[in-house]
């Protein structure tokens, strides 16, 4: 055989197996930095791990699908923000409105008993001629007028990836209780709420001018949480802060040590009067003084100045959102936390029979909530 010509041929098979190697290193080296891009089957075949895909964010709930909702009523909503009227569906707006007056977090039978307290509420102002401050609204958007309301694109804003799982959670809240409303004597009722309660809710007329039945004060076993507050000021900003609202108070930086005394309190624990220099003083009056939370607070002197030791927050007047959020973690219904709060109620769930005894409605006594 001639030698000469095996040499090439072993040349070339070397030739070929380096060059099949190499490339084998370079598809090898490709699949472990970009394994994205290899497709499905070597994949499997080379890496041998699968991948899973990124949960995606939840869909928010189609109400009319499924809740199998019909739309009764819609009504003119006035968005401050906006500066403009908008059309919306009723139970829509409630959703609105309990997104943003009470953490989503909270426990379902808490957010049930919102909704129903904030559509009694919204639907008493409607039946009485709707939003005082904004000619053609049924209610408005600005919680010192109506009720506090946080839209689909603020949703977004503030809860980001989790807006879809959130609006599902309030979206059930609302339309698991969908038209229910709370009455009295057949009368729809002024459901009044607020933040929390300090551990005793207040009778009506020791906060507002009416005395209503329903709004009578009731032990808030568990607020959850329970929220408290410390306040400190000395006396140079106590007395500047007095002079601007009760300037005939006639306080100085001479007599400021024995010019606030907390004269009576109501049996709840918040202040009823103050004598406030040569003046006296309702206990809420000296609360927005000084911007403490609630009414329900205590007072030490200290060389320097004044110590305000505060529990709950807002007037204390029916619901207290925090007491439901902690009867709910104890299984309350959403049912027996309403009537705990609102003396005497009963639970109405058709709006438009409603509409028939509302001229026996009490009259508003405030905004109702804070």
């Amino acid at each position: 055989m001639d030698q000469n010509k095996t040499q090439p041929s072993k040349r070339v098979i070397l030739l070929l197996a380096l060059v099949l190697l190499a490339l084998l290193l370079v598809l090898l080296l490709l699949v472990f930095l970009f394994p994205e891009s290899i497709p499905e089957t070597l994949e499997t075949y080379f890496l041998s791990v699968p991948t899973t895909p990124p949960t995606p964010a939840p869909t928010r709930i189609d109400l009319y699908t499924y809740y199998n909702f019909r739309e009764t009523q819609q009504i003119p909503v006035y968005d401050h923000r906006e500066d403009r009227l908008i059309i919306m569906d009723f139970e829509s707006y409630i959703i609105g409105v309990v997104g943003v007056e009470m953490p989503v977090a909270y426990e379902t039978e808490a957010l049930r008993a919102q909704a129903v307290a904030a559509r009694t509420y919204a639907f008493r102002k409607i039946l009485r001629g709707g939003c005082a401050t904004y000619e053609g609204a049924a209610c408005c958007t600005n919680s010192k007028c109506c009720q506090a309301f946080i839209s689909d694109s603020r949703m977004q804003e503030r809860w980001g990836d989790a807006a879809g799982m959130n609006y599902n959670r309030i979206a059930d809240a609302v339309m698991s209780t969908a038209g229910e409303v709370l009455v009295y004597n057949g009368a729809i009722a002024d459901a009044m709420f607020h933040a929390c309660s300090g551990g005793h809710t207040e009778d009506s007329e020791n906060v507002y001018a009416n005395a209503l039945p329903y709004l009578r004060g009731v032990e808030s076993l568990y607020e959850d949480p329970m929220r408290t507050q410390t306040v400190e000021v000395s006396f140079e900003e106590a007395v500047e802060k007095i002079r601007a609202s009760y300037p005939e108070a006639h306080v100085t930086d001479e007599n400021i040590r024995s010019s606030i005394e907390l004269s009576e309190f109501f049996d709840t624990g918040r202040v009823k009067t103050v004598r406030l220099g040569d003046i006296k003083i309702v206990g809420k009056k000296l609360r927005n003084v000084f911007d403490l939370q609630s009414a329900m607070f205590t007072m030490e002197t200290t060389d320097t100045g004044l110590i305000f030791h505060v529990k709950g927050y807002g007037h204390g007047v029916g619901l207290s959102q925090n007491g439901a959020n902690g009867y709910a973690k104890h299984g309350y219904t959403y049912e027996q936390i309403l009537k705990h709060y609102y003396t005497g109620v009963e639970i109405a769930k058709d709006l438009n029979g409603m509409a028939t005894v509302i001229e026996n409605a009490a009259p508003e006594v405030t905004p109702s909530h804070g």
